[in-house]
């Protein structure tokens, strides 16, 4: 069963790993992203950052689904975590097991706007953004589970201003 899924351009770094996992409390970690899956440096740094006692996979956005749709998943309370909102989005169109998605971490990129602490949305990311709000029951943005949570609507008014 998923407990969170955070969307997090450096998948899972010091403070996931200290804040997001101390507030969830997982069994497991799930980092869903296609290049990272076939990039062995990265692999081994996520693996040093995983804390003690938590399982981790590392999948490809189509094989994290796999896992997540597994019967054997639901006994588990599992932390997803994807780079893009577009890996969300992909995550999302092939399990029901995710409701609620938290966004933190988008870096800058060509023609992107910085609309919340250390997320930069451009066009593209505003599209998948609308679409992923129909898709899940909640959509947020928020940093460390200290902050207070931004709306998809706060941000979209941001975004247009």
């Amino acid at each position: 069963m998923v407990i969170h899924c955070r969307v997090d351009e450096r998948l899972l770094h010091g403070q996931v790993a200290v804040t997001w996992m101390s507030q969830v409390s997982p069994d497991s970690i799930l980092i869903a992203n296609d290049d990272v899956v076939n990039n062995e440096v990265s692999k081994m740094a996520l693996k040093m950052v995983k804390p003690e006692g938590t399982n981790m996979a590392i999948r490809s956005v189509d094989d994290g689904a796999k896992v997540l749709n597994d019967p054997r998943a639901q006994g588990l309370k599992i932390f997803v975590i994807v780079r893009t909102m577009q890996d969300a989005l992909r995550l999302v169109k092939q399990t029901d097991g995710i409701h609620s998605i938290n966004i933190g971490g988008i870096r800058k990129k060509d023609g992107s706007k910085l609309i919340s602490a250390s997320v930069y949305l451009n066009d593209e990311d505003v599209e998948t953004l609308k679409e992923l709000d129909k898709e899940v029951d909640e959509v947020y943005f928020q940093m460390v589970p200290a902050d207070g949570r931004k709306s998809v609507e706060d941000v979209l008014r941001q975004y247009e201003k």
